[in-house]
């Protein structure tokens, strides 16, 4: 009879911690909402595309896209924090009495001013004026020397082939990235050796003699 007392004790407690865990989980996901929405300038209904969002005092978050568009879940108490580059950083705060588990929203950034120090430009030396610097200025001929050797086509080939992409390369290969991913809009974008067209502009080029090896 002990045992069957300690059976139906087990049982119950387990129901209780099974109902109890249930409950917590359904308050954990009544906290929970999918975000989305815009992301404008606050001075124009222009859309601001890659704007970092972050949870804040967390690495959790996303990113606009190139239409200004957001989507993502979070919880009602958490604190968002908007930035992008040109722009003021953006704190957002869900509102109280969200009723569901959808939330829509529009949010405006500033465009942040920067001061720059005072430049006093000088007006440039005439033709005739560069003509009579140049003509008698003396340059030593060592240093003359070492600019002929810098300035070969080979050392420079060499270089360029040695050295990686800069930033603005880079963004530029990323950009456009996203442009032929925009532009195709979700299709199979076509391969170059297989587009029919694309061989033709090559045979053409290479019969009006485009196409040289340098």
């Amino acid at each position: 009879m002990k045992i069957k007392y300690i059976f139906i004790i087990i049982f119950l407690f387990l129901g209780l911690t099974k109902t109890s865990f249930g409950q917590k989980r359904a308050v954990h996901d009544t906290d929970l909402v999918q975000f989305t929405g815009f992301v404008i300038s606050y001075d124009s209904t222009k859309t601001i595309p890659f704007v970092t969002i972050r949870i804040k005092g967390t690495n959790r978050g996303t990113y606009s896209d190139m239409q200004g568009y957001f989507s993502f879940v979070a919880r009602k108490s958490d604190i968002l924090v908007f930035t992008c580059i040109g722009y003021e950083p953006k704190v957002f705060i869900f509102p109280g009495g969200i009723k569901g588990t959808k939330f829509n929203s529009v949010v405006t950034l500033v465009e942040d001013t920067f001061f720059l120090e005072e430049y006093v430009l000088h007006n440039r030396p005439t033709k005739e004026q560069m003509d009579y610097i140049f003509s008698r200025a003396t340059i030593p001929m060592d240093e003359y020397n070492t600019a002929q050797q810098n300035l070969r086509r080979k050392p420079l080939s060499d270089m360029s082939i040695a050295l990686s992409n800069d930033g603005y390369e880079n963004s530029q290969w990323t950009f456009k990235q996203y442009a032929d991913k925009a532009y195709y809009g979700g299709q199979t974008q076509p391969i170059p050796v297989l587009d029919v067209f694309a061989w033709s502009k090559f045979i053409q080029s290479l019969e009006k003699g485009n196409k040289k090896r340098k």
